[in-house]
């Protein structure tokens, strides 16, 4: 098989190169050789020998060093090397579309692109390995992990990817917006209870999400049919904004009512890119909400006496959210939303805290949800 032979300190570039061209095989690795170069193996598509791309460079014609298939990425790591950092090595990471993200210790973080070449070459779909490094955790006013591209199978380092979830697509950049893709299951059980409201009011519903992020929420119900006449959507993050909008146009352009036909125009439609708590100040969103969903787990149950205005009156509503709280303080959460529902005027119909997983030793992350009656 043709092989590209480098000096092994080169070997990385190469790779990228061959990768962002695609003519490196998918099917062997790379092999050493023993005058101290490594042999990159190429597909046909690959120039021949002597075109000026590969700088005389020489090929090869060696056996394959064929990849045995594997259910590891360590799997394709020299066995040394693997045995003398097994106590240091990465046991978990994430995937976001096709961006990998792998936290890195100090002591392994020299050999990142040796690492990030074994994932790109167990994970086919992955595009771009990213480390968070040891030195640094969140960062900024919106907590945002700090990113470094550690290898790319095309060239591309940005880490803006399209993620898919309960069958439809989302733009995220998990450099400059957070999401989790393990609260999935949340988003659909706000599809449920948003669809058992629609049919007790009999009519669309208009929904605020004012935390929105890149918008997972919106994604799942604009996508139902019949389900929404409008909706006021934002979040305080800019970066979080662009990719909402993104995601929002996508999804309200391709709206079809229950019978297949193009969707009616939502209304409200509003994108807003500011603190929550000033939605309400404005005259025209005030009474309009059937469905209000707060996601800001560290303030969401404080926030909730500024936002109930949004709230439409004379008929039942949801208020729907996330907070984490302390596993004895289930109790505060209920009495602290039946409290903001009775100085806005209302009753709550019914009231559900449930836990939705261990967050520390001491707190719980939880989903609360109020159906609710606001007199005219």
């Amino acid at each position: 098989m043709r092989h590209l032979s480098v000096p092994r300190a080169q070997t990385q570039h190469w790779l990228e190169l061959c990768r962002t061209k695609q003519w490196n095989s998918i099917t062997a690795g790379v092999t050493n050789l023993e005058d101290g170069t490594n042999a990159i193996p190429l597909n046909e598509l690959a120039p021949r020998e002597g075109d000026p791309i590969w700088d005389g460079h020489p090929h090869v014609d060696i056996p394959a060093n064929v990849r045995p298939k594997s259910e590891n990425w360590l799997d394709h790591l020299d066995e040394d090397f693997v045995a003398e950092h097994s106590e240091e090595l990465p046991r978990s990471f994430e995937i976001q579309g096709d961006v990998l993200i792998v936290k890195l210790g100090e002591s392994i973080w020299e050999y990142g692109e040796m690492m990030a070449d074994a994932m790109l070459t167990q994970f086919p779909h992955v595009r771009l390995v990213c480390g968070t490094p040891f030195y640094s955790g969140v960062k900024g006013e919106f907590r945002i992990r700090e990113l470094i591209p550690l290898a790319s199978r095309d060239g591309t380092v940005s880490p803006r990817t399209r993620v898919r979830e309960n069958g439809y697509f989302l733009w995220v950049d998990p450099s400059k917006v957070y999401f989790s893709a393990r609260l999935s299951n949340q988003r659909m059980a706000t599809l449920h209870s948003s669809k058992k409201l629609r049919n007790k009011l009999g009519r669309g519903l208009v929904v605020a999400d004012p935390y929105a992020g890149v918008g997972p929420s919106m994604a799942s119900l604009l996508k139902e049919p019949d389900l929404l006449s409008g909706y006021l959507a934002g979040d305080l993050n800019p970066d979080a904004v662009e990719l909402l909008e993104l995601n929002i146009e996508y999804f309200t352009s391709r709206r079809k009512d229950s019978e297949g036909n193009v969707a009616e125009p939502l209304e409200p439609s509003e994108i807003s890119c500011c603190d929550a708590k000033s939605w309400p100040l404005d005259a025209k969103n005030q009474g309009v909400v059937d469905l209000l969903l707060v996601n800001l787990p560290h303030q969401s149950i404080e926030h909730i006496p500024a936002l109930l205005p949004l709230m439409s009156r004379g008929h039942t509503t949801v208020l729907r959210g996330w907070a984490i709280a302390e596993r004895t303080a289930i109790s505060d959460i209920e009495s602290s939303i039946s409290e903001a529902v009775l100085a806005a005027g209302g009753v709550v119909e019914q009231l559900a805290v449930d836990e939705v997983k261990g967050f520390s030793m001491t707190k719980v992350f939880v989903c609360f949800e109020a159906w609710m009656f606001l007199s005219s």
